[in-house]
């Protein structure tokens, strides 16, 4: 894994916690595509590496959804619920 990837699992892992720590049954990150990312086809590490993340907090993926930002890249809304 790439720094930058690295960086972004840690930081959406924090706010997982965070969201545990003050008693949240949901977590609702917005994951952004990549802005390095060539194209639009085949997995998308970062996404993979920051679920992980989250799931390691002791959350489990709910519902997943993707849709179009401001520039109309991809964005994914996971909805996350405590284990």
């Amino acid at each position: 894994m790439g720094i930058l990837q690295n960086t972004k699992a840690a930081t959406v892992a924090q706010d997982a916690a965070k969201a545990i720590q003050a008693g949240s049954r949901y977590f609702t990150p917005i994951l952004n595509l990549p802005a390095t990312r060539p194209g639009f086809s085949g997995g998308i590490p970062d996404w993979s590496a920051m679920l992980d993340a989250i799931e390691a907090q002791g959350w489990q993926l709910q519902h997943w959804a993707v849709a179009p930002d401001k520039q109309g890249r991809p964005q994914a809304m996971p909805l996350f619920v405590r284990r």
